[in-house]
């Protein structure tokens, strides 16, 4: 039976699920349990601090949510860094803070696929029903952070399919490599946003408890005949985005 484990002692008032928390915290930034390694199971970690599982699965819920750790079937729960993720603050108020955003955030591919618009889908896109895109599956991370921040499912026109090639490592934005590659020009975006919750494959994907809260975020990329090139659906996880918008009634034209 592997030793018992001490909480610090500065944690002695907190409730067990958190003493094991900062514990687990701590072994995980002095490098005890190393960047891609696995965490001992939940049976192995109740027997090192003395505790239950229940107990052991709220302090480890914590790191999952932080974006430290992450749960895999089959495999185990695996360190995915030694720092927790922090939150990913835009203000998406211009044009120029969405260019910002997506030079300062990237996605990991998951999969892609040939879709065909359904009804749905036509009217939320307002593109031509039946119409065929190219559908990529992904996680948008900030750049520089293991822990995604949204579950993102990006839509294009066939003819832009290559993009997808170069959804690699720190890239280029979609809205930048439809330039670089195609010559085609962004010139609208429409964004709508809604409080909404994380829907269950991503839930899944993203270990999170099934209702979890997300900001649920779609933009729709247009030419300038009003022509859709490109669309993305994003769902935030809700601990690890922040939208900022702010307004100055001095440079305000008055209403009338």
């Amino acid at each position: 039976m592997p030793a018992r484990r001490k909480p610090p002692p500065d944690t002695s008032s907190l409730p067990r699920y958190a003493q094991v928390h900062q514990s687990l915290l701590a072994d995980i930034r002095l490098g005890k349990y190393p960047v891609g390694s696995r965490l001992p199971t939940e049976d192995e970690l109740g027997q090192i601090y003395g505790v239950s599982r229940h107990t052991v699965r709220e302090a480890t819920r914590k790191l999952v949510d932080s974006g430290l750790i992450s749960r895999h079937p089959s495999i185990g729960t695996l360190v995915r860094a030694t720092l927790p993720a922090t939150p990913y603050v835009s203000a998406l108020g211009s044009f120029k803070d969405l260019l910002d955003y997506n030079n300062t955030t990237r996605l990991e591919v998951l999969s892609f696929r040939r879709v065909n618009a359904d009804a749905t889908m036509a009217i939320e896109l307002r593109c031509e029903p039946g119409s065929e895109w190219v559908e990529l599956l992904a996680m948008r991370h900030p750049s520089g952070q293991v822990a995604p921040m949204s579950y993102t499912k990006v839509y294009l026109r066939p003819e832009f399919a290559g993009i997808q090639a170069h959804l690699q490592g720190e890239h280029l934005s979609i809205y930048a490599l439809l330039g670089k590659l195609y010559g085609q020009e962004v010139a609208s975006v429409v964004q709508r946003i809604e409080a909404t919750l994380m829907p269950l494959d991503a839930t899944k994907l993203l270990h999170l408890p099934a209702g979890s809260p997300a900001l649920r975020m779609l933009r729709c990329y247009h030419d300038g005949a009003g022509r859709l090139q490109a669309a993305s659906v994003n769902h935030y996880i809700a601990d690890r985005f922040q939208l900022v918008t702010s307004w100055n009634k001095a440079t305000t034209e008055p209403f009338d």
